[in-house]
């Protein structure tokens, strides 16, 4: 059962830097360069869409971060429950990709 509790930790974890890059990015503190950040093609198009993707995902991170903090807590009472933050994780990240996608083409 240990490497699903690491798996789960690191998730949570992971959930944390995105929701941190997510708001350095849409504030413009990271610009748009190859290493950090959203990498997808619609956020890659300028430095508009770059902050506006970012920036629009920083709820659903944000959210999924809870969601995965609550279920890697858990865990350390019942080990089932450490299924639900890498569900989060999954759930949350395709959330902040589509939400991100959807606000970089409206910018």
């Amino acid at each position: 059962m240990e490497p699903l509790i690491l798996l789960a930790w690191l998730f949570t974890g992971l959930l944390l830097l995105l929701v941190v890059v997510c708001i350095a990015a849409g504030r413009g503190a990271i610009p748009v360069n190859h290493l950090i950040g959203i990498r997808i093609p619609a956020l890659k198009r300028s430095a508009a869409a770059w902050r506006a993707g970012h920036a629009a995902g920083v709820f659903p991170a944000l959210v999924a971060l809870v969601v995965g903090l609550a279920f890697s807590l858990l865990g350390l009472v019942t080990n089932g429950a450490y299924w639900g933050s890498i569900v989060a994780f999954a759930g949350g990240v395709a959330w902040v990709f589509i939400r991100a996608t959807r606000a970089a083409k409206a910018s």
